[in-house]
Parts: structure tokens; sequence; C-alpha cells
């Protein structure tokens, strides 16, 4: 059911950039830290079972996988904005009018989104995936190949996050960089490890009760704690918890068509995350123009979302 889970991901990434609150922006946040940890259990399954550490394999599988919607989304996104740049200036800030070769160039090259630079973004979510592509080389390299590495990894990464509290570092410190990405990824990966020994016992009832309590310390974050409980302990709660569930439910056998329904929604999950600003700009602009936020848009932007991510995933 880890499929299943990353589209609720995915989706939960959307609610908090189309309906514009301050309070579910925290929501977008945490749910981007779950998929590394789904990903680092799959990318660490994947190396160890599928391509057995082939690098030139594994790395041409991921930039077909990654790459060619990515692109096709970012072509789509350059045409609106020059043929209606002031709405999508309006809608996003991200998508500037005045678009340079070089900013165009640097969007194209996929790991420069985890900077600062450009500030012209045709799909602004992808500085995750630039920091995914750096995790996967870390798997690789490191992480993916032994439970040892993978237990240093996840002490180094809670180091990083302790150091950074410790100096006061900015939120984006612990978030917006690879190295925050450790701790999450490495937790992926040891849960990996741990069942391929039979050293872990979560089952699928704890994972329910798991991912109960991490719905309900995100919701918790802005209405019953403040924003120092929300970038502080909110979010390593929310790891620890995200990690447990995906324990509890991986490798777990199901119908087939259970099975086949749950994989095509994990497909899905990426499609959904590229398309979400372009999809949304597109209802805003076309039926309620100016009111570029709000619980009305993501109603009406969903189906377009998700048609948008079925394309997407045919595509």
């Amino acid at each position: 059911m880890l499929g299943l889970l990353r589209f609720m991901l995915a989706y939960l990434v959307v609610i908090s950039h189309l309906v514009g609150s301050d309070y579910l922006a925290h929501f977008g946040f945490y749910a981007v830290v779950g998929f590394f940890v789904v990903a680092g259990f799959f990318m660490t399954s994947a190396l160890n079972e599928i391509y057995r550490f082939d690098g030139v394999r594994f790395c041409i599988n991921r930039a077909l996988r990654l790459l060619p919607p990515y692109y096709l989304v970012s072509m789509i996104t350059l045409v609106v904005i020059a043929v209606v740049p002031k709405e999508a200036g309006q809608f996003l800030k991200f998508w500037r009018a005045d678009i340079q070769l070089r900013d165009v160039l640097l969007n194209l090259s996929v790991l420069s989104l985890q900077t600062s630079d450009p500030a012209f973004r045709m799909v602004p979510p992808v500085w995750s995936i630039a920091i995914e592509v750096e995790m996967y080389l870390m798997l690789y390299l490191v992480i993916a190949r032994r439970l040892a590495w993978a237990s240093v990894a996840l002490v180094a990464g809670l180091f990083y996050h302790l150091a950074c509290s410790y100096v006061e570092f900015p939120w984006a410190a612990h978030y917006f960089t690879a190295p925050s990405a450790v701790l999450p990824f490495a937790a992926g990966a040891l849960v990996y490890f741990l069942r391929q020994r039979q050293l872990c016992t979560i089952g699928p009832g704890t994972a329910v009760i798991a991912f109960v309590a991490w719905c309900a310390n995100v919701m918790a974050g802005g209405w019953m704690f403040p924003d120092s409980y929300i970038f502080g302990l909110g979010y390593y709660v929310c790891v620890a918890l995200l990690t447990i569930v995906v324990a509890g439910l991986a490798g777990r056998e199901f119908a087939a068509i259970i099975v086949r329904v749950d994989r095509t929604l994990g497909e899905w999950a990426y499609f959904i995350f590229l398309v979400q600003w372009l999809a949304g700009f597109a209802v805003a602009f076309t039926f309620m123009p100016g009111q570029w936020r709000g619980w009305t848009l993501l109603m009406v932007a969903t189906p377009a979302i998700i048609g948008g991510g079925e394309r997407g995933l045919r595509f």
C-alpha cells in the first residue's frame, strides 16, 4: 500500500500549495519528507534486488523515469507563460515574464533547482527531485549497500539536524538541502535491511496507528502547537511515524487487483506532483481569473490535476 501512501502525500502537497493557507503550509513540508522515507526504502530495495548495483542501468532507468515528463511539463509551462505572462506572474511568483536563456537552461539541468538560483522556475517543486537525485547517488555509493552504512548515515543525518538546531540555522537548512534529506532516506534504507534480516516485526495494524498519529501530528501543528513545534519536534515526529508506516506496510501481500491499483497510484503521484501548478493555473485562468488560491480552486482544479497526472502516466 505504499503506492497509495505516495499518492496521498502528493495530494497533501497540492492542498498546501493551492489553498494558500498559512496553516496548511507545513502539510507540504511533512509530505515531502515522507516521500523521502518511502524513496529511501524503494531505492534501497531496487538497488539490492533489481539492479544489483548496476550503476549504468540504475541511472538510465531513473533518468527515463524522471526527466521526460518533467521536460514535457516544463515546455508547456514556458508556452503558457509566454502567452499570458501577466496572469502567470500573478498566479505564481516563480513564473517571471523576464525569462532569460540562462534561467531555462538551469531549470533543465534539474540539480540547480535546489539552490536559490534561478529565481524563475518552470516547475517549482522539482527542487525536491534534485535532492532525490543526489540521494540516489548516495544510496548507490554507500547507504544502500549495507545495514551498517545505512545506520551510520542515519546517525550522521541526526547529527546534522541537531547541529542545525544548536547553531539556530534557518528552516531552509533543515528542509531544502541535500544533507537534511540524509535522515529520511537513511531511515527508509534501514527499514529495508531490518526487514531482510527479519528484525522488523511491525505489522499493518501498527502501521495504521502510526499513520493516524502522523495525520494528527500534521493537523495539530499551527492549531494546537506553535510554529516552534511545526519546524522543530513535530517535523521529526513525522519522520519517525512515517518510517513506522513504511516498515509496517512494506512487503505485505494483498490481492492482485489491489496490488495493481496501488502500483498505479504510486506511479501517478509523481505526475500529479509535476502538473499541480500548471493545471491549477489553467483552471484558475479559465474559470476564476484573479482567484489564485483557495478551497474552491483546489476542488475545481483537482480533476484537472489528477487527469493531467493520468495522461502523464500514459506518456
